[in-house]
């Protein structure tokens, strides 16, 4: 799918499976129709390079953040935009829509986490303050209660969105950076990945060895059994939830580092 004019930073499905939308350095973001093979709709232009991109489980909103230091949520139909979130003092970096799309939270290189209401654009929480270096991923746990998010000083944090959202748990530690995060379908597991070289299944409190450089990109199954990771060793390995096996991998075909997985 051609259209973009440099790097892409970041790519999200629309619920549906249908379209798939697309981030990039060249200041837009685009949407595409997967069996098609085409572009769809108008291109949304943002100011600034676009970092992360993100779709509402509704399929009403696509959320993208970048070096504007703001928020935009754009309608996912007409690709109007219908809201800008402003709150940050530094570049975004990670988002991510609460389970009933009336929320999003993000993750900032000003070390803050911030959720917000995508109706009417309101500040609901935040800044979390406790990361020492900027936030690379965050994620709504399934009931959207709690909130995980990493950062590159090593650590994943946990934040209770039914209390004044404090800390709820203790700082889950790497021996790197850390740049991935994400809750299983079934809310039971917390995984993470990154420069240690390591998958941590943290419900588990498992470590899952086998890549042989930094861990960049995660995803569970949609039945929570399996999580698969992306490296900059350029593989794919696909591993078990429940006994921390490696079932598949490592997947070899990349020509660079894997940044982004999906099942």
């Amino acid at each position: 799918l051609l259209g973009h004019s440099d790097w892409i930073q970041a790519v999200a499905f629309l619920p549906d499976g249908k379209q798939v939308i697309s981030g990039s350095n060249d200041c837009s973001v685009r949407g595409w129709r997967v069996e098609a093979g085409c572009e769809v709709g108008t291109v949304m232009k943002e100011g600034g390079a676009v970092f992360a991109v993100a779709a509402s489980n509704d399929g009403q909103w696509i959320a993208t953040g970048g070096t504007e230091k703001k928020i935009t949520i754009w309608d996912a139909t007409t690709h109007e935009k219908a809201l800008e979130l402003e709150g940050h003092l530094d570049w975004i970096y990670s988002l991510s829509f609460s389970p009933g799309s009336a929320r999003i939270a993000n993750g900032s290189r000003d070390n803050t986490v911030i959720t917000w209401s995508t109706t009417a654009g309101e500040r609901l929480a935040g800044p979390f303050k406790g990361h020492l270096w900027g936030v690379d991923s965050i994620s709504f746990s399934p009931n959207g209660v709690k909130i995980a998010s990493c950062d590159t000083h090593h650590t994943v944090h946990l934040w209770d969105m039914t209390t004044t959202s404090t800390r709820v748990a203790r700082i889950l530690q790497h021996d790197g950076d850390v740049y991935s995060v994400a809750f299983s379908p079934d809310g039971n597991h917390l995984v993470s990945g990154g420069r240690d070289k390591k998958v941590c299944i943290w419900s588990l409190k498992g470590i899952l060895e086998g890549h042989s450089h930094w861990v960049w990109s995660l995803a569970f199954s949609p039945d929570s059994t399996r999580i698969a990771s992306g490296s900059a060793d350029m593989t794919v390995i696909v591993w078990s939830t429940t006994t921390g096996e490696r079932l598949v991998g490592p997947l070899k075909g990349h020509f660079y580092w894997v940044f982004s997985i999906c099942f």
